[in-house]
């Protein structure tokens, strides 16, 4: 059982126990509601979760106070009764003479209350999402960041075309997270530092110098495995928007010496296409 089915079957027996959604996240962690109403379809909800039904005598008081011309938040103040309630409750009643409503002003006010909660939404579903990956990925072995290498190379790295051998393993990126992993993934495989070049492929429009010292920083490499940085040349026509303070260009990382390394990466990403098609093609394949 995977960890995060080892979170749903948690979550359902907590819910069983009469818990409410608050009371099992404090248990299995974040996640959101809709992924605990998928969770948790079937079992019905604790008794406590259901509201009452509105009181008489405050539906009374409200209708009265709005009969004499009071607006909801005045009501609202007034009685305590929420806005969702008096929305139900009044909607059968006159505006208060000389308050009209302008849809367009009304619109112009909520809209961007609406876009910061949608947005809020999007960044907590986002954040939920995030934990369950990594929950899902947990600690990594020295085969996983061996397979992980192998497809992250065969992703992004340079390769042989049919019409060119050229039996070389370099690999250009800008994101320092996959450098991190590809350079742990060297030194898995044994590849010294010393059989390793570094060169920075930049605008020239950029502070080469201090992009160049940001990578030695970040990933910890020796400057003296650093080439001369490759420069782009800068038209002002085109828009660009990596630029600022987070634009650090790309590292272009080149392994000496590689035919025998390339070939191998070759074979080992065939193989894992042979396993796979191997894989859905059996019986324990999902159906």
């Amino acid at each position: 059982m995977t960890e995060l089915q080892r979170r749903i079957a948690r979550a359902r027996l907590l819910r069983r126990d009469g818990k409410t959604y608050d009371e099992i996240r404090a248990v299995v962690g974040p996640v959101s509601d809709d992924r605990l109403q998928t969770w948790l379809a079937g079992i019905p909800r604790p008794p406590q979760t259901f509201r009452g039904p509105a009181k008489d005598e405050l539906r009374r008081e409200c209708r009265q106070l709005r009969a004499a011309g009071l607006t909801y938040s005045e009501i609202a103040r007034k009685t305590g009764a929420s806005k969702a309630s008096l929305s139900l409750w009044l909607r059968d009643q006159a505006r208060p003479a000389g308050r009209a409503y302008d849809a367009e002003e009304h619109f112009r006010r909520i809209q961007p209350l609406g876009a910061a909660a949608r947005s809020a939404r999007a960044r907590a579903m986002q954040r939920n999402a995030n934990v369950e990956g990594a929950v899902a990925v947990g600690e990594l072995s020295n085969r996983d960041l061996f397979i992980a290498g192998l497809a992250l190379y065969w992703a992004e790295g340079s390769k042989d075309k049919p019409w060119r051998r050229n039996g070389r393993v370099v690999l250009i990126n800008g994101d320092p997270g996959v450098l991190q992993v590809f350079l742990a993934w060297l030194d898995l495989l044994g590849v010294a530092e010393s059989d390793r070049a570094y060169r920075l492929n930049i605008h020239e429009s950029a502070d080469v110098d201090a992009q160049q010292q940001w990578w030695i920083e970040r990933l910890m490499l020796p400057l003296s495995s650093f080439q001369r940085p490759t420069l782009k040349r800068h038209n002002p026509v085109t828009v660009r928007r990596n630029v600022g303070d987070g634009y650090h260009g790309c590292l272009v990382v080149t392994v000496s010496r590689s035919r025998q390394l390339y070939d191998a990466i070759e074979g080992g990403w065939q193989r894992i296409v042979e396993e796979v098609v191997r894989y859905t093609e059996s019986d324990d394949s999902p159906p």
